[in-house]
C-alpha cells in the first residue's frame, strides 16, 4: 500500500512538473515569464508545506496526514479536469488544482517514507527504502510520455489525463482505508499482539489477513483478533 500510493504521488508530481508549461500555453496563451511565475510560486508552496508537515506530524497522527494527502491529490486533480458543458478549463480552477497537487506531493512523500519505515521494523531498511525511491523514478520516466499522448488523444482537453489522476488517488484512498490498522509501528502492532494474546489466549484469536499481500514477508500480512462469539 506504502509503495503504490508513493507511485501515485510521484506520477501525479512527475505529470505536473512536465506538462504545466506546454498545457498553459495551449490553454491560456502564457508566455515563459508567467510560466516561471507559476512554478516560482509553487516552490515556494511546497517548502511552506514540508515545514508545515514536521510541525503537524509533533501533533497529528501520520496516518491522518496520509489520508489528507489523498484527499488533497484527489481534490487538486478534479479541479484539473475540465467538464463536458465547459469548452474551456478557468485558470482560478487551473491555479486551484496546480496548487493543490503541489501541497499533496510534499505530505505524501515524507508522511508514506516515515509510515513505512515504522512499519518496517527491526529489518534491513536500506533495501526496502531503496526499491521505494526506485518506484518512484519510474512515474517520472514515463509519466510525462503518457501524459501528453492523453492530452494529445483528447485535443489537449484535460479530462482524461486528470481524470485518471483522480480515480488513482481513489483506488489508494480504498486501499489505505481497508488496511489502515496495519499501518503503525512495528512495535505497536507487537504491543497489541501481546495484549489480545493475555486477554484472549491464544486459541482464542483469529487471523485477519490483508487482501494484498507484503513484499516484505512474502504473504499477506495478518492481524490476530478475538474471535466472534455466538
Amino acid at each position: 500500500v506504502s509503495m503504490f500510493l508513493f507511485y501515485i504521488h510521484y506520477y501525479s508530481f512527475a505529470v505536473q512538473e512536465t506538462i504545466i508549461t506546454p498545457l498553459s500555453r495551449v490553454l491560456y496563451d502564457w508566455d515563459s515569464i508567467e510560466v516561471n511565475l507559476l512554478f516560482t510560486c509553487a516552490g515556494v508552496l511546497s517548502l511552506i508545506t514540508s515545514f508545515a508537515v514536521r510541525l503537524l506530524a509533533r501533533h497529528v497522527e501520520d496516518r491522518i496526514l496520509l489520508v489528507a494527502s489523498i484527499l488533497i491529490g484527489f481534490i487538486g486533480s478534479a479541479f484539473l479536469m475540465d467538464l463536458p458543458f465547459s469548452p474551456d478549463l478557468p485558470v482560478w480552477r487551473f491555479l486551484a488544482g496546480f496548487s493543490l497537487v503541489n501541497v499533496a506531493f510534499p505530505i505524501g512523500r515524507n508522511v508514506v517514507l516515515g509510515i513505512f519505515g515504522n512499519v518496517l521494523g527491526p529489518v534491513n531498511q536500506g533495501r526496502w527504502m531503496g526499491a521505494m525511491i526506485a518506484i518512484s523514478a519510474f512515474p517520472r520516466i514515463v509519466g510525462p510520455f503518457i501524459a501528453l499522448e492523453l492530452l494529445e488523444m483528447v485535443r489537449w482537453k484535460t479530462w482524461l489525463e486528470f481524470g485518471i489522476c483522480a480515480c488513482l488517488f481513489f483506488v489508494v484512498f480504498a486501499l489505505v482505508m481497508q488496511n489502515i490498522d496495519l499501518l503503525v509501528p512495528y512495535e505497536d502492532f507487537l504491543d497489541d499482539f501481546e495484549k489480545n494474546v493475555k486477554q484472549h489466549g491464544r486459541n482464542q484469536l483469529q487471523e485477519v489477513y490483508s487482501p494484498i499481500p507484503s513484499p516484505i514477508i512474502g504473504r499477506r500480512p495478518v492481524v490476530r483478533k478475538p474471535r466472534a462469539q455466538g
